[in-house]
């Protein structure tokens, strides 16, 4: 696997698809490595170059002590299409990787030819927050996950459809995801919340696609409206019944919606 060398730190990545095909690059969201999108970027190589890299302190992945910012991580993502040896790339990201994805259409522009934010908000400040209860699941859950007890996570990442009757399978893409360490995941929360762009949205000025699952327990669909409504000329779309890790649960309708925008 390739490295992107930043200095204090190097980024793993891989490409999929033909090298002629237009470049989509996928940002991975918090405490995740880019395993956690499984069989996503081959179902979107069929028509796209696919960019998939770990962030830092994910995968393969390093990451400094320091501490870091939405802005680092947004070069972090420049720095991959650079090292790949993309032009001006298709982007989504989800949940985090949605905040890193908008910060990088906002500091390169250049970079970035149309973007897609997945089940994310423009900064913890001014979001719609989650409850106290889905907080505590995600706290408490994720700590229990990594015992292999995944019911309670799944209340707070996934529909409570898939979090009851396919607990398995949602236990096994958990399994797979290759989760940061507790260092890393402290910094990248941080970064979440120290971070805020809403004021910047009407800088915006490539093709917008905002989409959530509208059962998202964890970033309320409230703020895909109000993103959508901010960045000029944005397509809000909702996947019905799907929570926080929609890719996961609408698969083919995730595939589809991006292939048809970004085309």
């Amino acid at each position: 696997m390739p490295f992107a060398d930043r200095g204090t730190h190097r980024l793993s990545y891989e490409t999929l698809g033909r090298e002629d095909a237009p470049p989509l690059l996928l940002v991975m969201g918090m405490s995740f490595s880019a395993r956690a999108w499984g069989p996503m970027p081959e179902r979107l190589a069929r028509e796209f170059r696919v960019v998939v890299f770990d962030n830092r302190g994910a995968g393969e992945s390093t990451a400094p002590l320091s501490l870091f910012g939405m802005d680092d991580l947004a070069d972090d993502a420049a720095a991959v299409l650079e090292a790949a040896g993309v032009g001006p790339a298709f982007v989504f990201g989800i949940s985090m990787g949605g905040m890193i994805a908008l910060e990088l259409a906002l500091r390169h522009p250049e970079r970035v030819r149309a973007l897609a934010l997945g089940a994310t908000f423009a900064g913890w400040r001014s979001s719609r927050k989650p409850s106290v209860a889905v907080l505590a699941e995600l706290v408490a859950g994720g700590a229990l996950s990594r015992l292999g007890l995944h019911r309670l996570i799944g209340r707070a990442l996934v529909s409570p459809h898939l979090g009851g009757d396919d607990l398995e399978r949602f236990g096994s893409w958990i399994e797979s995801a290759d989760r940061v360490s507790p260092r890393v995941l402290s910094q990248q929360v941080a970064a979440v919340t120290t971070w805020d762009a809403f004021a910047r949205l009407g800088e915006i000025r490539v093709p917008t696609l905002v989409l959530t699952g509208d059962a998202d327990r964890l970033v309320p669909v409230e703020n895909s409206r109000e993103m959508a409504a901010a960045i000029h000329g944005a397509r809000l779309v909702l996947l019905p019944g799907a929570g926080h890790c929609f890719p996961l649960e609408s698969f083919e309708e995730t595939a589809r919606e991006l292939t048809a925008f970004f085309r």
